[in-house]
């Protein structure tokens, strides 16, 4: 079992490096190529498409996880199937939308009709894609994963490179194109692949089973989104597509926290479920307790050497971003610590009671993106993502830990953790420009980790 999670963590992490990494690591060429009101540009398209994805699919490929405990094998894979039907109704009736009332155009900022049917094509077949993935990971096939983003990365990265140097003066352009025929090649791939599947009988009973967990997600998944995009529609309103893209390219950084973060609970939420279910709570705890311990030590790493990031991946045209990146970082910290606790939501189905936490944290960030970020810019907009990011954890800690009233691990942990990066990210500040030291405390937390995990080692051989 511990092989299996192990084995399964790793794998999803090479994985999710392919799937998501990618564009971290290619952040140094597209900086370069793309102007910088272009990557701005293209950066309001994606959250665009992460937004107009969850209203158009009703959030329904959020169920595959949660349907599959109470489903055997051949119902679910119907099911999986039949619900990959819904998008496409909602992908027509947001097509009649757009063409009917043409300033929704502007509501989703996009330049043209033209790129608005390009995003909505782009979030449809995003939506099936997710589908797939998510059936991947619950039926714990982590090595067809691997193989589908070792596809979907390169495709998409090697038509992004080719398609950037061929319309030099529209980037923008670009990327757009490049992103949907890389999707709609996986897209109706997977389309065909569950045609088979389909059993027109049960579309009605699956749809109907699907929308009663998914409508109550719709406000958790769209108060995420906002989360993640509002302060970017909020700096290009109140400044310009440069800032835009100073601030995207730092919160890509930052995401590198939350790619090995997603990759690890691909692997744990099954295993979880299965101690759930076991109620084997001794070992949930224990790997709980090193899986903190383990986050810590990585985002504390990662913060020492941010600023060379930054330098490195974006050029000076981006340096600005050595102040963004620390906060993003520990606004991701709090995004994987509050993960304990709504992942037992999602256990237990209490759909409707996830969205309460998300969507106050989401009004928060608004009002205080109104509030701040016109006083300080895009280190407003950062420090606005780490409080939102935190209350957040609050909210689903109290749901978790009083209305539902488990816990999985002390509440001494997350006090003890949550204080101490929020002090270490403080003093990232205080040594940005001190490389001396902020490389010897780098060597010292290696050195003090690999003598822990050695220490653990022997512990588990006797």
């Amino acid at each position: 079992m511990k092989n299996h999670f192990l084995k399964s963590s790793i794998i999803y992490f090479i994985g999710n490096i392919l799937l998501k990494g990618i564009s971290f690591f290619t952040l140094p060429i597209f900086t370069r190529l793309m102007l910088p009101e272009d990557y701005g540009s293209y950066s309001i398209y994606t959250a665009s498409v992460g937004i107009v994805s969850i209203l158009m699919g009703l959030q329904i490929n959020g169920t595959v996880s949660i349907s599959y405990g109470n489903k055997n094998i051949e119902e679910f894979e119907r099911y999986v199937s039949n619900i990959s039907l819904f998008p496409l109704v909602g992908f027509f009736i947001s097509l009649s939308l757009l063409v009917t009332f043409p300033f929704l155009i502007d509501v989703i900022q996009v330049p043209s009709l033209m790129f608005g049917i390009m995003l909505l094509f782009q979030s449809f077949l995003g939506i099936i894609v997710n589908i797939y993935m998510s059936e991947l990971v619950i039926k714990k096939l982590p090595q067809k994963h691997l193989i589908f983003s070792v596809v979907t990365t390169f495709l998409n990265v090697f038509l992004s490179l080719n398609f950037v140097l061929l319309f030099k003066n529209n980037t923008y352009l670009a990327r757009v194109i490049a992103g949907i025929i890389s999707t709609g090649f996986i897209g109706i791939y997977i389309l065909l692949k569950y045609i088979s599947r389909i059993n027109l009988f049960f579309v009605k009973k699956d749809w109907i089973d699907g929308l009663k967990l998914s409508l109550p997600l719709i406000f958790h998944s769209l108060s995420s989104q906002v989360l993640n995009v509002a302060d970017r529609y909020m700096i290009s309103y109140c400044k310009d597509h440069a800032a835009t893209a100073i601030y995207s390219f730092s919160y890509s950084l930052g995401s590198i926290i939350s790619m090995i973060w997603q990759s690890i609970n691909n692997a744990w939420i099954p295993w979880y479920f299965e101690q759930l279910k076991v109620k084997n709570h001794c070992l949930i705890k224990e790997y709980s307790k090193q899986y903190i311990i383990f986050f810590i030590w990585l985002v504390s790493c990662f913060l020492l050497v941010s600023p060379e990031l930054v330098y490195l991946m974006g050029g000076k045209e981006y340096v600005q971003g050595i102040y963004i990146v620390p906060l993003i970082a520990l606004g991701y910290f709090f995004v994987f610590y509050y993960s304990f606790y709504v992942n037992y939501q999602f256990y237990k189905q209490k759909t409707t009671l996830i969205p309460i936490a998300t969507m106050g944290a989401a009004i928060i960030n608004i009002i205080l993106n109104i509030w701040i970020i016109p006083k300080l810019g895009v280190i407003g907009a950062a420090l606005t993502t780490a409080i939102s990011y935190f209350l957040m954890l609050v909210f689903h800690y109290i749901i978790t830990s009083y209305l539902l009233k488990h816990r999985d691990i002390p509440d001494s942990y997350l006090i003890r953790s949550s204080i101490f990066m929020t002090i270490f990210t403080v003093i990232i500040y205080v040594v940005l420009n001190q490389i001396i030291i902020r490389y010897t405390a780098l060597i010292i937390f290696i050195i003090i980790y690999g003598g822990y995990i050695f220490y653990k080692f022997k512990l588990l051989k006797r």
